[in-house]
């Protein structure tokens, strides 16, 4: 059996998708990490047992070194709050982790980059994760294989114990008056997503635990930067008919979106040139807000509108009646942001 090649846990969620996870693993066994966790959830019914048994499958191929560890749900828990259990499953294991899900496929010199920056902030309260997607592809002007960064994507990323341990699972940070006020003036002083502090609300109600306004909570109450990749690092496999977040394929997004799952992936080279100082690229997070659409709702008018011409194009009749009816409850309050 072969050794591993760094010495770094990696926690890999998937469901019931062999060809996505397929290319997934395929990178992590290039990369030949020392620790795997495996999550999967159960089956929601019968149809989903030949997807979840070809999963495993590909999981079965480890031909390294390797310590690993699953957990194999008997009973469907769904996207969240299967995403907060496995998290918290792993980092109760180890102080240090990179995450994965079966979309998320990272270049082989990202599981190295995760292990020297994971060492490397290991103490450094500021730094509360490590990101491999970069939203622009290149950023371009920063003479560094990284920089630092408040807004990030968690399509491929890693962090700390010490970090995942602050976690709020059932948001009594909501209850806090002072603290939310302060909160509500950060979110308007940075123009970050105006529903935050809502979906944070509808999360609570629906009694779950959705890691990422957990995460995204945390990091704004502890004034937290993430590490972003001066070069993108992962590629997103996730726009797709049988996805979580999106519906239709890739060629009915508006093209400001389109270029999120189509971007090149890039290996990063050592030994890596640090930044000199931990401070924040705004530039980067203004780029990020334009391409997300946030604060401009000009953009997201704009979209909306090419996706419906889209979705009529290719004769997509019921992901549009899917998307009125979700606009619908998003007027009423209904949505669950999910």
């Amino acid at each position: 059996m072969k050794p591993f090649l760094v010495d770094v846990p990696v926690l890999i969620l998937f469901f019931n998708r062999p060809q996505q996870l397929s290319q997934v693993f395929e990178q992590v066994r290039n990369a030949r990490p020392s620790k795997l966790f495996l999550y999967q959830d159960g089956p929601r019914s019968e149809h989903d047992l030949p997807g979840i048994k070809a999963c495993r499958e590909v999981t079965d191929q480890i031909d390294w070194d390797c310590e690993v560890h699953r957990m194999y749900q008997e009973k469907n828990y769904g996207c969240d709050p299967s995403e907060y259990i496995s998290q918290k499953w792993a980092f109760s294991m180890v102080d240090k982790c990179i995450v994965l899900e079966d979309d998320d496929v990272p270049s082989v010199s990202f599981f190295t980059f995760c292990k020297e920056m994971l060492d490397k902030y290991e103490q450094d309260p500021r730094i509360t994760m490590i990101a491999g997607f970069n939203n622009e592809e290149i950023t371009p002007g920063v003479p560094y294989d990284y920089f630092f960064a408040s807004t990030f994507s968690i399509w491929g990323w890693a962090s700390w114990k010490r970090v995942i341990d602050q976690w709020d699972e059932h948001y009594t940070f909501l209850e806090d008056k002072f603290n939310m006020q302060q909160l509500e003036q950060l979110i308007k002083e940075r123009k970050f997503r105006k529903d935050f502090i809502y979906m944070c609300h509808r999360h609570k109600e629906n009694n779950k635990a959705y890691y990422e306004t957990i995460f995204h909570a945390s990091m704004l109450f502890n004034s937290g930067l993430a590490i972003v990749p001066t070069r993108n690092m992962i590629n997103n496999l996730g726009a797709t008919a049988d996805s979580t977040h999106f519906a239709g394929s890739v060629h009915t997004l508006p093209k400001g979106y389109r270029r999120i799952f189509t971007m090149k992936q890039y290996e990063v080279e050592f030994p890596l040139k640090h930044p000199r100082y931990v401070i924040e690229n705004v530039a980067y997070k203004k780029a990020v807000y334009r391409i997300m659409g946030w604060g401009h709702p000009w953009i997201k008018i704009g979209r909306s509108f090419e996706e419906l011409f889209l979705n009529l194009r290719y004769g997509n009749f019921s992901i549009i009646t899917k998307a009125i009816k979700n606009r619908i409850n998003k007027w009423l309050k209904r949505d669950q942001h999910r």
